[in-house]
């Protein structure tokens, strides 16, 4: 019964934390999304959550669509990689006790 116990407790851990990661996923989803936007160099028009952005367009063209120009980061793409190992690695965690803990186990091949 320890094991069952134990199994709970990690499950219910792992479970918090996934939960905690999605919902600043969804909290940050407008900064999150700005940083895979200006990887490249890109033009906004708009701000927030109503922000366009647009690739591959000139300083004029950028203009006249009323956005402005901003130079492209290379390293805005680390932290969503970052964020994408780390929502796999908890949610995986999170998942393999979850079944464990529900009894469903892989079939032995002999």
């Amino acid at each position: 019964m320890d094991t069952k116990h134990g199994s709970l407790g990690k499950t219910i851990f792992w479970g918090s934390v996934t939960a905690v990661l999605y919902a600043g996923l969804f909290y940050y989803a407008d900064f999150i999304l700005h940083l895979a936007h200006t990887t490249p160099d890109a033009c906004i028009v708009g701000g927030g959550a109503d922000a366009t952005y647009y690739h591959r367009v000139d300083a004029a063209s950028c203009a006249a669509r009323g956005g402005h120009p901003e130079a492209g980061t290379w390293w805005h793409v680390l932290p969503i990689i970052l964020i994408a190992f780390a929502v796999s690695y908890v949610h995986g965690a999170f998942t393999g006790l979850f079944w464990d803990l529900m009894g469903l186990k892989p079939a032995d091949k002999h």
